[in-house]
């Protein structure tokens, strides 16, 4: 049997980067070091929950340095550091959303015209609500965006940050109508 696993080995070699043969070594790893852990003869897995849960728990501790306390300091830019932005009116949402905590989130929407809408819109991490910054629309046979399109939406989405004019809705699709509504 060794003797057909290295003849196999020598005849298809493992082309894959070293990098993606590392990881899959940590994985097999970690599986094994789960004491409860067993597989049924078709394949299935299964563990003790409260294993995984302690698991969980000791790489949370292991790696808190890592995460950014809401109410913490931030390293981030601060030129838009003050600014607050109401949500658009709605129970669900009571607190205002800090531009700090938002992440970039990019939209495509294809037009019955053949044009495209390119969107940037901020996702709150706190109320997990979208917002759009920006939009760009992009009409003809375009093999790749012109350079100055990143430069213009940074500095479109900077003015939007500091204006604080941002409408906040439960998701993207939402907000991406509401944008083109003013239109």
């Amino acid at each position: 049997m060794i003797n057909l696993h290295r003849l196999i080995t020598r005849l298809f070699p493992d082309r894959r980067p070293e990098r993606e043969k590392a990881r899959e070594r940590e994985f097999i790893l970690a599986a094994n070091s789960l004491k409860t852990l067993t597989v049924t003869p078709e394949g299935g897995m299964s563990i003790d929950p409260e294993e995984l849960r302690d698991q969980i728990i000791a790489s949370r501790e292991q790696l808190k340095h890592l995460v950014h306390k809401p109410g913490a300091p931030s390293r981030a830019s601060k030129a838009a550091g003050g600014v607050e932005v109401e949500p658009e009116a709605s129970p669900a949402v009571v607190a205002a959303v800090s531009v700090m905590e938002c992440v970039e989130v990019v939209a495509w929407r294809r037009l019955q015209a053949g044009a495209a809408v390119r969107y940037v819109c901020l996702q709150s991490t706190s109320t997990g609500r979208f917002a759009v910054a920006s939009a760009s629309m992009f009409t003809g046979a375009i093999e790749s965006l012109p350079t100055w399109v990143d430069g213009n939406t940074n500095r479109q989405v900077a003015n939007a940050l500091q204006s604080g004019v941002l409408h906040w809705y439960a998701t993207l699709s939402e907000a991406m109508n509401a944008w083109d509504a003013e239109l």
